[in-house]
């Protein structure tokens, strides 16, 4: 997934490593959650963390819990429903609770047949609403009129060099990014010196020999080396051993 300036500018850093000068599939899947009555875009939303759930593109039914928290699920799962009635001067004139178990189609088709449709949940109020309902009734979960509509046939998502994003069909070959997580390995040195360090000349050593040893597994490209710094704004800190201590004394 690209979300941020950071994620961009990876992106960018890995098509560079490579010359990459053209474009590649990204981990995006272009779907759009609507209502279900007049197939009404989503203005307002109060998706659980982690959904809507991108990873199954089956769950395409909506459903609100007690905690007035959103998710999606499989449609053909059964549940309890709220409708939506045509009165709106009240809430509870605009929503009714429905106590039968149906999936989310035929309780689609239930609410077009004896209301209006499905419910629509616009703003705070009216979600707080509808869950302590569930609250009162005991029940978990119900579904609402929210639904996964899929965008023709240009559904999967490209990025170009410059981090321009467009879409295409998912039938076309191209190249992709993955996303890996980055390992951060420590290493501790010790230096025996007799006299003062040159930090300088001690750490363009150590580079060397540690991009030597990426470089001989391959590992140079994706691999970086930072030096972590001592409060002190140093990099080595000096250490008196107990030899040299003794030594001193005598």
């Amino acid at each position: 997934m690209v979300q941020s300036d950071e994620d961009r500018a990876k992106l960018k850093e890995a098509a560079n490593a490579v010359n990459f000068q053209s474009v590649a599939w990204i981990g995006f899947y272009r779907f759009i959650w609507g209502w279900s009555y007049q197939n009404t875009p989503i203005s307002y939303e109060k998706w659980k963390p982690l959904e809507p759930d991108l990873s199954n593109t089956n769950e395409a039914c909506g459903f609100v819990n007690q905690l007035g928290k959103w998710a999606d699920r499989l449609c053909t799962e059964l549940d309890y429903f709220f409708c939506q009635i045509d009165r709106q001067d009240t809430l509870q004139d605009k929503f009714k609770y429905i106590d039968m178990v149906m999936n989310w189609h035929d309780a689609q088709i239930y609410c077009r047949t004896h209301y209006v449709d499905l419910a629509t949940i616009t703003d705070d109020t009216e979600n707080t609403f509808l869950a302590n309902i569930l609250f009162n009734m005991g029940r978990y979960n119900t579904w609402i009129g929210l639904y996964k509509n899929q965008l023709g046939n240009e559904d999967c998502v490209t990025a170009s060099t410059e981090v321009l994003m467009a879409d295409d069909s998912c039938l076309t070959p191209l190249p992709f990014y993955c996303r890996e997580n980055r390992k951060i390995q420590r290493v501790r040195f010790t230096v025996k010196s007799d006299g003062d360090l040159d930090e300088s000349s001690v750490m363009e050593a150590i580079e060397k020999k540690m991009k030597q040893i990426l470089s001989d597994q391959d590992m140079e490209i994706t691999s970086s080396i930072k030096w972590g710094v001592q409060p002190d704004g140093k990099i080595f800190q000096q250490q008196k051993t107990q030899e040299n201590t003794e030594n001193k004394r005598c």
